[in-house]
């Protein structure tokens, strides 16, 4: 993140606003009713002693029909999206890259622009307000710097070495731990960034992290682009 507290990462207002997500299944029963009884009626009288009995003609046996329509498939259940109830973040774990941070709570300034943590050596990531909670559904948001002139690198430092398929762990207060997997890591430039990729709704529950990347510019003191960490949630523990 620049170093003289400019902030970074506009976003669109409401970007991070919940899908609902709803369906039923119907499913069709077939009702078949019972065969009919055979026709019935009064027996014959039987014919004088001496007259020889008919003799009885042999029933055919009926050939078996064979079907040749092909069977009906049997439809497969759409299944639902994993998500997790409403509960704030307080702490953010990538065992790969060794990030341990406590997260903070962030809000927007009154340009628009997301607020963003201390420039202390020491201080945490920050969670998005704005955005869901680690395991809604829908991206929720964490920024953090890379390093500051004064504090040198800070808790974001390592994020662009982070790999697809890497583990992020969430600690959140209810108790539960959201567990992440990354899908992928961008670095975009800053005077392009894909704000409704980042920020967007999303129909399964994802995660970002944020901070700067690229070259520096040690003319305005920041950095020429954003490193972003895209991730889904895979389970949850606790």
């Amino acid at each position: 993140m620049r170093e003289q507290h400019r902030r970074t990462g506009r976003i669109l207002t409401g970007a991070a606003v919940l899908l609902g997500l709803g369906g039923a299944a119907v499913i069709g029963v077939g009702l078949f009713g019972p065969e009919p009884a055979p026709p019935g009626g009064a027996a014959l009288a039987a014919p004088v002693a001496a007259a020889a009995a008919p003799t009885p003609t042999p029933t055919p046996t009926p050939t078996p029909s064979i079907s040749t329509a092909a069977p009906t498939p049997t439809p497969t259940p759409t299944p639902t999206p994993l998500h997790l109830p409403r509960s704030v973040p307080t702490r953010l774990k990538v065992p790969s890259v060794g990030i341990d941070t406590d997260v903070s709570s962030l809000g927007l300034n009154p340009d628009g622009t997301i607020q963003v943590p201390g420039y202390d050596k020491h201080d945490p990531a920050g969670w998005y307000r704005g955005s869901p909670t680690p395991g809604q559904i829908g991206p929720a948001v964490f920024v953090g710097h890379v390093a500051t002139f004064r504090a040198g690198p800070t808790v974001f430092y390592r994020l662009a070495q982070i790999r697809p398929g890497a583990k992020i762990q969430v600690e959140r207060k209810d108790g539960i731990t959201a567990d992440f997997v990354v899908d992928r890591v961008k670095n975009e430039p800053k005077a392009h960034f894909p704000q409704l990729e980042v920020y967007g709704n999303t129909p399964d529950s994802e995660l970002r992290l944020i901070t700067c990347g690229g070259d520096w510019d040690p003319t305005t003191h920041e950095y020429a682009a954003n490193t972003v960490v895209f991730a889904h949630l895979v389970g949850s523990t606790g």
